[in-house]
């Protein structure tokens, strides 16, 4: 096969400027409008969700996009979105809190199986009505939850 010098280098350089503008497009950081977000999930009489995680997904853009932070035995939480604690997108989102998700049944394991502590509706965006809004500055937040019916 015969391949020409002057045909060859030029579908290169196409090739070429073509990856460095998907680069900078890729890269730009003007969609990616993080600031840092902390907080901390608690009960309304005062006490610390311990376990689970919290996620803020924004508002309003074509793509949902997610950021995610593990509570701590404190209750406290970081968020990030494409890092650990990168921060979240500047606007509106709806929050979901997960805890007590549970593996087995308590007819397969009564004597691990603990009752849920966090109302369940929290774990849906919807059910859980819980709206907060990050601003370009650093973000601290209280997010108050119910206990699970007993």
């Amino acid at each position: 096969m015969l391949v020409n010098p002057a045909t060859d280098r030029g579908q290169t350089l196409r090739l070429l400027a073509t990856l460095s503008l998907l680069s900078l497009v890729g890269c730009s950081n003007a969609d990616r409008q993080l600031y840092p977000v902390r907080g901390i999930v608690r009960f309304t009489d005062g006490k610390a969700l311990r376990d689970g995680s919290v996620e803020f997904e924004i508002i309003g853009q074509k793509k949902a996009i997610t950021a995610r932070g593990t509570l701590q035995p404190d209750g406290s939480f970081v968020l990030g979105t494409y890092t650990l604690d990168d921060g979240a997108l500047v606007g509106k989102h709806r929050v979901a809190v997960i805890s007590n998700l549970n593996s087995g049944s308590l007819h397969e394991r009564p004597d691990l199986v603990q009752k849920a502590l966090l109302h369940e509706k929290y774990r849906s965006y919807k059910s859980a009505g819980l709206e907060f809004e990050v601003k370009p500055e650093t973000n601290n937040f209280v997010i108050e939850v119910d206990y699970a019916p007993q």
